[in-house]
């Protein structure tokens, strides 16, 4: 599963996209971990935002600013059955701009080690995602946007390479459609099936694992 990412980026090149940039982001250069707050792309309005919401979706219905199971991606196979996903899936859109992903290893050739995935360039992928707000019941102040990075099955190379997810990627004009494509959900999953980019990539050894990594195999 997709459980870290890198942006790297800058205003300049958000705004030649048509990006609408607060100054809060004026240059990004960051890994993001589940729980931190990461640059997403949303519809808003006429234009396309970029804005911070934290990494791994808490559902609005959630009486807990966080859950007991992993939220920060959602499986393309199952979105549409899991209570966590189905209400942001079918109308709450993001796009999340990565220039590379960290995954663990635990078969293949570079096993025992965090690897990276990114484009020869370090170029930016496209990521289609999920997001939802959260409010407090009890605390009026207390809320936030939250999203999950939506996945599907690896490619021959990232299989290879030990890991058997990967995120959904789209061409910048299919992510500018995912952000605001409210068809009947099935519809929304045979778009991005359908429209999903399978882009070069490289990896790299990033860190070793802890010792006992063996014990998840």
């Amino acid at each position: 599963m997709c459980a870290q990412f890198t942006v790297k980026t800058n205003k300049a090149e958000l705004e030649a996209l048509g990006i609408e940039v607060g100054q809060s982001f004026e240059s990004i250069n960051d890994r993001f971990l589940p729980s931190k707050v990461a640059p997403v792309f949303v519809k808003s309005r006429d234009n396309i935002k970029l804005t911070g919401m934290r990494f791994s979706l808490i559902p609005s219905w959630s009486k807990e600013p966080k859950v007991k199971f992993a939220t920060h991606n959602a499986r393309i196979e199952t979105v549409l059955e899991k209570p966590t996903w189905k209400i942001p899936f079918a109308k709450q859109h993001c796009v999340i701009p990565m220039t590379g992903f960290y995954e663990s290893v635990y078969e293949g050739p570079i096993a025992g080690n965090i690897i990276q995935f990114h484009k020869p360039d370090e170029s930016l992928l496209f990521a289609a995602g999920i997001f939802d707000y959260w409010k407090n019941p009890e605390n009026d102040s207390d809320h936030f946007y939250s999203f999950s990075i939506l996945t599907t099955e690896p490619t021959d190379f990232i299989l290879q390479n030990g890991h058997d997810r990967s995120p959904i990627f789209l061409d910048w004009s299919r992510a500018l459609t995912w952000l605001d494509f409210y068809k009947p959900p099935q519809s929304q999953v045979d778009f991005l099936l359908s429209e999903q980019v399978r882009p070069e990539l490289i990896v790299e050894v990033d860190r070793p694992l802890k010792p006992g990594w063996e014990k998840r195999k």
